[in-house]
């Protein structure tokens, strides 16, 4: 009776360990081109991943066309969006 009982607990332990592994959930390291053009003319191209928010899309947005295109006058605002949605 010792031993069933051993066994059925051993049984129940293997099947919430596969119960954990279907609830893994994968991250999204999927990205979109953002292209912008620089007031010089210049044209260049990041990936920005797609699991931001809105928000932090338009964050990492202005912050590489902020870096990008040497804007020095709006860095620190754009190094402030981009850090905050990091």
């Amino acid at each position: 009776m010792l031993v069933l009982a051993n066994m059925t607990f051993a049984g129940c332990e293997l099947l919430d360990m596969e119960e954990e592994e279907e609830e893994e959930t994968s991250t999204d390291n999927s990205t979109y081109t953002y292209k912008y053009t620089c007031p010089t003319g210049r044209t260049n191209s990041i990936q920005i991943p797609n699991r931001l928010s809105s928000s932090c899309k338009r964050a990492w947005e202005y912050y590489a066309r902020t870096v990008g295109c040497n804007d020095m006058d709006n860095y620190e605002d754009a190094a402030r969006g981009y850090n905050a949605c990091k």
